[in-house]
């Protein structure tokens, strides 16, 4: 198995600058030099996703490319957490009309609206239309969408484009893992696997050493 991150990284974060996190990007930027990271994505959820829960703009998402680490030497990149909104290959990929070069597929109760029964070829036509442009798939084996998915289908089709998946280190925290079923697809796919906090407040990045600590029980990591 490959992990494509170490402790020192994280590509699954959100600011309070242009989604639903607690925590500036200054400030995220600063606590991560603090605790020796190296290098993270911040990946503010979608437009479709904001306009659901109602976020209130804080920033233009245009300022991003003003912005510069003038904290440490921790390397930020900028992306978006899409949303899979129905049964085609239609997603959400922008943030204020602005779309990015680091994207994670992801599906939210509130925003995918069809029958969960075919979660799987939803999956599977957004990855055939996209894929050039994902970089990996959200924590797939949640529990509110697990029971629906075909993981030796929808694992051929990522193994097919190389699409890394993640464990999310928040879901297993709080329980909402199907951890069966992710300890299955880890097997399907060929391996490439990030393990992301999926952070919304700082003490979320404290969860991430339980991630690595859960692949080394199953015996899926060996250091």
């Amino acid at each position: 198995m490959k992990i494509l991150n170490t402790i020192n990284e994280d590509y699954h974060m959100h600011s309070i600058n242009w989604s639903d996190g607690m925590c500036t990007v200054d400030e995220i930027v600063q606590y991560v030099g603090w605790i020796w990271m190296k290098k993270i994505a911040i990946t503010d959820h979608s437009q479709v996703e904001q306009d659901k829960d109602g976020f209130v703009r804080k920033t233009w998402r245009s300022h991003k490319n003003r912005w510069k680490n003038i904290y440490n030497d921790v390397e930020v990149v900028f992306g978006v957490e899409w949303d899979l909104l129905d049964e085609e290959w239609n997603c959400c990929l922008d943030i204020q009309w602005k779309e990015s070069d680091f994207c994670i597929l992801s599906c939210h109760n509130e925003v995918y609206e069809w029958d969960y029964k075919n979660i799987t070829q939803a999956y599977i036509n957004a990855i055939h239309k996209n894929h050039k442009k994902i970089n990996l798939m959200w924590h797939i084996c949640s529990k509110f969408t697990s029971k629906y998915l075909d993981l030796d289908v929808l694992a051929k089709v990522l193994n097919q484009y190389q699409i890394p998946i993640e464990l999310n280190c928040y879901y297993l925290h709080k329980e909402r893992t199907d951890c069966e079923k992710l300890n299955k697809l880890i097997h399907l796919v060929e391996a490439w696997v990030y393990v992301n906090s999926d952070m919304h407040v700082l003490n979320d990045l404290n969860f991430r050493l339980a991630g690595f600590n859960y692949l080394k029980k199953q015996w899926l990591i060996w250091s």
